[in-house]
């Protein structure tokens, strides 16, 4: 478990030395009133100002800009897109909670680690095809970033977070950034682009990750992209079901049109690279 004060380890010089280090070149207005140019003049007061509203509890969050951009199947994408402002304070929390969060989660999750990407989830799926696990699942969730619902994930997120002050900042986010609410009044969907976002949606699905494991049931997940790998058609049938109630308990679901039993081969693309042909 984290320390009570977590607030007090995000604000702390090092971790905030960091968070600048890593959002510092960016070009980003520091706030909807703070140009770039303005805040380089006045670096120093923004920030001991942006600290005092942290610990004054009057810090709100800047609107989001936000974006469209074209996806493959035609439709468009939401990008919301955070001041400088509000990207340094969720660098610093995020300094913070990576580390305890890399050793939470599963070895078969592969987006949004350090030290982790596409081509080492590529790796780890040829490893398993060339075991003979060549039927595969290949299956997307269907709007993850948009159908989180928020009400479950605040949950998981205070069991990790383990500090009032900081859920706080993080409720805050959560409410700006959602997509829309459901019927029964329920926020749904997180901000594409900031972040935090990625931390999150690992976190979501790190129940389904353990899930797959106790169920002996291979896998290679990229956010919410993944594969399933089993030894024959059967299996694989019997684990996309399987699949299908593990997220329905997560109150999400697959995309049907990005979701198949297949057998590997170069006419199945995963992470933008073809799968290899089964050695047997």
């Amino acid at each position: 478990m984290l320390k009570a004060d977590l607030l007090e380890q995000v604000l702390h010089p090092d971790v905030l030395d960091e968070a600048w280090r890593r959002v510092r070149t960016e070009h980003t207005p520091w706030s909807k009133g703070v140009d770039r140019d303005q805040l380089e003049q006045h670096l120093l007061r923004h920030i001991l100002r942006l600290l005092e509203d942290i610990r004054l509890r009057r810090y709100r969050p800047e609107p989001l800009r936000q974006f469209t951009i074209p996806k493959t199947d035609g439709s468009k994408r939401v990008i919301s897109a955070q001041y400088l402002r509000d990207k340094f304070l969720q660098r610093a929390i995020l300094t913070v909670l990576e580390p305890r969060a890399e050793r939470l989660f599963h070895a078969d999750s592969y987006a949004y680690r350090p030290n982790r990407g596409v081509q080492d989830a590529l790796k780890k799926a040829r490893e398993r095809i060339g075991c003979g696990l060549d039927w595969l699942v290949d299956a997307d969730i269907r709007s993850f970033f948009d159908q989180i619902p928020q009400t479950p994930l605040k949950k998981k997120l205070k069991g990790f977070v383990d500090d009032k002050a900081v859920m706080v900042l993080l409720e805050l986010w959560l409410k700006q950034g959602a997509h829309h609410t459901s019927l029964l009044g329920s926020d749904r969907g997180i901000s594409q682009g900031a972040i935090l976002s990625p931390l999150m949606c690992n976190l979501y699905l790190h129940d389904f990750d353990i899930a797959l494991e106790k169920a002996n049931i291979p896998f290679v997940r990229y956010a919410d992209d993944f594969l399933l790998f089993t030894s024959s058609n059967v299996q694989a049938e019997q684990a996309l079901d399987y699949v299908r109630s593990l997220l329905k308990k997560l109150d999400l679901e697959l995309k049907d049109a990005k979701t198949r039993v297949v057998r590997s081969s170069p006419e199945v693309v995963f992470l933008g690279e073809r799968l290899p042909v089964p050695k047997r």
